[in-house]
């Protein structure tokens, strides 16, 4: 697979997890003619993002018409990593994206307190995790509402808690036929630094692998995710 193939899995897997924000029933996904925009129906919360972004085709004056105008909504974008919305050259400290094929994928051990979340109670509890590491406690991931994506398989989810039951991270790989993105990686800040991160993204990566993935995507916040997920064996690309 090439470089250039890789990017478009990345862009892809990005559109598709942004997507599913979208699929629950507090949620809506409108279709603009050239974006699309997830948003919560009426006064309910949720988030607000626009993603699949569609340049090709635009003379330049159409494509900075269209950024002018998604820029003017004031919400966060996904730009397509294919046009030159990104900066030229990555920062070793800011996002990066990186992706792992079937046949590169190492040979982890299992970590047998690793769960995959199964039932409506134990999704709550990975919810929670997601959303007061990532979210600053707002609920982006509705703990009843956004279940049926995992009771469906489009987001396997996985947990380590202590021996109490407690959730202390949390991880998921949203999948979409061939192609899988890791995402929600969120560990508790009192307990990082103790492998339960890596251990989830292992268990993650190998099972949608072992469920027919022939690529798994993941975007880096920052340099210290894009180390966590180079030691797991994903290797960077950038457009």
């Amino acid at each position: 697979m090439t470089s250039q193939e890789v990017i478009r899995y990345i862009n892809r897997g990005a559109n598709y997890y942004v997507s599913l924000f979208g699929r629950a029933e507090h949620m809506e996904i409108v279709q603009r003619d050239r974006y699309s925009l997830v948003r919560p129906r009426g006064d309910v919360f949720g988030i607000r993002f626009v993603y699949n972004v569609r340049l090709q085709g635009l003379s330049q004056e159409q494509k900075e018409e269209l950024v002018a105008e998604i820029k003017a909504l004031g919400l966060p974008v996904w730009w397509d990593l294919e046009y030159p919305i990104q900066a030229a050259e990555p920062d070793p400290e800011g996002e990066s994206y990186l992706a792992m094929l079937a046949g590169e994928r190492p040979d982890w051990p299992d970590h047998p307190a690793v769960t995959e979340v199964k039932t409506q109670e134990e999704f709550a509890q990975w919810a929670g995790v997601v959303n007061q590491v990532l979210s600053g406690g707002k609920e982006d991931i509705h703990p009843q509402y956004h279940y049926p994506l995992c009771r469906d398989g489009l987001l396997r989810c996985y947990t380590l808690g202590d021996p109490a039951g407690r959730v202390l991270s949390a991880a998921a790989a949203a999948v979409d036929r061939e192609a899988a993105s890791l995402e929600f990686v969120a560990t508790l800040p009192e307990h990082r630094r103790q492998g339960l991160a890596r251990a989830l993204c292992c268990r993650a990566v190998k099972d949608a692998f072992a469920h027919g993935a022939e690529i798994v995507t993941v975007r880096a916040i920052d340099g210290v995710a894009a180390a966590l997920y180079t030691s797991v064996g994903f290797q960077p690309y950038w457009p």
